[in-house]
Parts: C-alpha cells; structure tokens; sequence
C-alpha cells in the first residue's frame, strides 16, 4: 500500500477521535463566527485549489468542521451572521447552506451589528437606511419600508436553527456615544427600544411563513449601555415576547449585569421557554467556565436544561488581519496563563521557498498534514503578502480548533470526571463557587456587594 493511501487512512481512523461535538454535552459551547469566505471555499473542488497541487490526503472540504467527514477535525457548532450577505436566499455553494441538518447546530446573527456600524451589504437596503440618517423622525416612520428585516427574518428560517432577534442597538446612538457615525445615529434610546420591539412583533407574526411553519427558533436581544436605567427599560420593553431563548449583548453581558438579569428572569419565569442563552463576542478559556458554571446553576434553579452558547470572531481576524495561529496555553494556577496566546507566522521567502522548515504546533490535527512552509505559498522575492487562499483558511481552521480544545480543557480541569484543581486559579474556583451560592440563595444585591472584591476580577469597574 503506498505510503499516501496509508496516510489518508490514518486520518480516517483518526475522525473519531478529532469530533469535539460530544465533550460539550454538559458544558457551555463555544461559537466560532465564521465568515462566509471561509464556508463558501470549504465546497471547492481539489483542481480549484493551487491548480490541484496540495497534499493528495486533504481535499478542500476537510475544512468543514461541521461535516463529520473532515478527516481534519470535526465540531457540530457554528454562528454565522445574516449580516454578510446581501440577499435572503443564498445561491453560491458554502459549508452552512450545504450542510446536513441532522446535529449540527448553526446559531444565526440577525445583522443587528452590521445595521449599528452601518456595513450594510445590500446596497438597495443601506441606501434606503442613510437616506433617513438625519431625520430620526423620517427613519422612524420608515424603518419597516427599507426592507432590511424581511431579508433577516427570511434568511435566518431559511438556514439557521437558533437565531437572535433583531436589535437596533443602544451603542450606535449619539445619546450612548456622541461620536458616533451609525446611520442610526440620530435615534434616541427611546426610538430603538420601540424600534427593537416592533422588530420583535415582526418576527413573531411572520417567522418561518415561507417554510410551513419549520423555520428557526429565536433568541430574544438583551441590550445595555453605561447610561443609567437604559438596561432595565430594554428589559421591560421585550420581556414578555416568548420565544425559545435569550442573547445577551452589549454591556448587558458584563458578568454583574447579567448575573442581576438572570436572577430576575428566574423570579418573572422568563425562562419557562427557554432552550439556549447566548453570549455576544466572548472567548475562551475563563468565559468557558463561567458560563459552565452558570449553564448549571441556571439549570437547576429553572428546574430544566438550557444550554450556553458563546462566540467571538478572533480566530478568524488572526489569521486574516494578523497572520497569527494560536497557541494552546499551558493551563496553570496562575491567572495570568488563562489566556489565548498568539504569534505572527514568518513570512518570508526561505520560509515559502522550504529552505527553513517551520512547523505547525504538535496538537493541532492539521500538523499531521501541513506546515507553515504550506501556508507561507507565494515564492516570489519582492512580494509583500506570501499567504494565499487557502494558506488563510488553513491558520483559520487551526486557530477554531485550537479555540474549542483550549475551552474543553478548562470546563475538564473544573468540571470533568477527573478535575484538577491544582491547574485552575484559585480566584476562578472562588467564582464558580460564589455563581452556585448565588442562585441557589436568591441571588440577592447583598451577595454581590460582599463578593465585589471576587466580582472585579472578572468585572472590573469602569475607570473615572
């Protein structure tokens, strides 16, 4: 048998081991965001790729990580953003649209950062939004004409099955900050809130009416900002929609706030109907055992499962923006080493041109594979930029694994069958702990006064 068959096997065999999906059964997920050029260049033919000159075990479709097929690595989990696209109907091939649906589980963002920051694809939509920017009254009264929530709410039933609402969010306004730039800008706190809701009302009249009824289930928004009140009026506002979960954004997901927030939710039975909470923009390794620590406390006090879910995009801008891989940190007791280090790969030309050898880190499942001689592709003596492609795509994918083996090992050194906690920081056990008492008591003002030296590590007050 020739030595690239055997090798192609090897990583076979390997799939079982590489598929992270099961290890997340009892703790909170981690969501990469992925961004659709990385999904749509998972479905690319092998010839389609450096003219077919790669390693004859990989072809391109072992990026997708969702399909158990990957003889990379595998992970039933994923967010993907309606706000990178300008239609509501996908027609080009990527991972997300492609994939079977039977446990894998892709949690939609509904746009609402894209709608704040005014990066609007849809060129008829971003035109109709900023033809009424400096009119709040205008956009007020025309909001539901720019089309911009049809195409959301379509495109999230259509190919996501857990989805957060539309949010108008409180950060893009001049009232939260006085420099903004958002096409939104001009709208009072006030405006957005009534805005959200009419959202809110809009999405549980129409979901899933062009898909008899089998569209997505829905994460209602919680927003904050610094302004005094502004959390609680947003609360009151959409609270008694019902829909199957809850996303927590903005500064409503600092660990305080949300900790009062969840405590109220239980006293108002605001959690009858949920299934999942999400976290907006968080990362591993200590946001892995927080929110572990309060999937469970939360479970118990609500009296039935709900799953935690959190995501960031940084492995994605480290490869793209820095070209940067990450490194598993060595887990120890020390505070300081629950973080997610990354370096810059060299580029340059021995590197591209393998007179030096440079390897990838030894965990991760594409080292069996590749090297960074791989990525590092374009030989050429005076070019600026040597990563091509897939030389991208293969840091990104490396970096998402290297995110959820670093998440599943923090949740098994406090949670697992066999903890360690001579590798966890003594701080973060106190935290897990002061999160069961604090549910399990109440969840009183007082509790969180006492414990604030605790909470401000994780917490940290705002500077004067």
């Amino acid at each position: 048998m020739m030595s690239a068959e055997i090798a192609t096997m090897r990583c076979l065999l390997d799939t079982t081991m590489r598929d992270l999906t099961d290890r997340y059964e009892k703790y909170a997920v981690y969501l990469p965001s992925l961004q659709q050029h990385y999904a749509e260049f998972a479905t690319k033919d092998r010839g389609d790729v450096r003219q077919g000159r790669i390693p004859r075990n990989f072809r391109p479709n072992d990026l997708d990580f969702l399909s158990p097929d990957s003889r990379l690595w595998s992970c039933k989990y994923a967010l993907y953003s309606s706000g990178q696209f300008e239609k509501a109907f996908v027609t080009t091939d990527d991972m997300v649209i492609n994939r079977k649906r039977e446990g894998v589980i892709v949690v939609g963002d509904s746009g609402g950062y894209q709608l704040g920051s005014g990066a609007i694809k849809s060129k008829r939509e971003k035109e109709a939004i900023y033809r009424y920017a400096e009119s709040p009254q205008d956009f007020y009264a025309n909001w539901f004409m720019t089309g911009y929530r049809e195409r959301v709410l379509n495109w999230l039933d259509a190919y996501t099955d857990y989805a957060m609402t539309l949010d108008l969010p409180l950060w893009a306004s001049t009232e939260a900050k006085p420099t903004s730039t958002s096409p939104i800008r001009n709208l009072s706190i006030k405006q957005l809130i009534d805005l959200s809701v009419d959202n809110l009302r809009y999405f549980q009249e129409n979901r899933a009416r062009n898909f008899s009824g089998e569209g997505t289930k829905f994460l209602n928004v919680i927003q904050d900002i610094e302004q005094v009140g502004a959390g609680d009026l947003w609360y009151d506002a959409v609270k008694d929609f019902e829909f199957e979960g809850w996303a927590f954004g903005g500064r409503s997901s600092l660990l305080r706030n949300m900790l009062r927030r969840l405590r109220t939710m239980l006293d108002e039975d605001k959690l009858k109907r949920t299934e999942v909470i999400h976290l907006l923009a968080k990362s591993p390794p200590i946001q892995s055992v927080i929110y572990t620590a309060i999937q469970q406390a939360v479970s118990k006090a609500a009296d039935r499962p709900i799953r935690f879910t959190y995501d960031s995009s940084s492995p994605h801008r480290a490869s793209g923006m820095s070209r940067a891989i990450y490194h598993k940190p060595d887990l120890t007791s020390d505070l300081r080493s629950w973080r997610m280090p990354s370096r810059q790969i060299p580029q340059n030309m021995q590197v591209a041109r393998g007179n030096v050898r440079v390897d990838l880190p030894e965990f991760s499942p594409l080292s069996r594979i590749f090297n960074v001689n791989h990525i590092v592709f374009h030989k050429q003596a005076n070019r600026f930029g040597r990563v091509d492609n897939l030389g991208e795509h293969l840091m990104t994918n490396h970096n998402i694994y290297t995110f959820h083996a670093t998440a599943l090992e923090a949740c098994d050194l406090v949670f697992g069958a066999k903890p360690d906690g001579s590798r966890v920081p003594l701080v973060l056990q106190e935290l897990v702990s002061f999160v069961n008492v604090f549910f399990e008591n109440g969840g009183s003002e007082q509790l969180i006064s006492d414990n604030a030296k605790l909470l401000d590590v994780f917490d940290p007050p705002p500077k004067p």
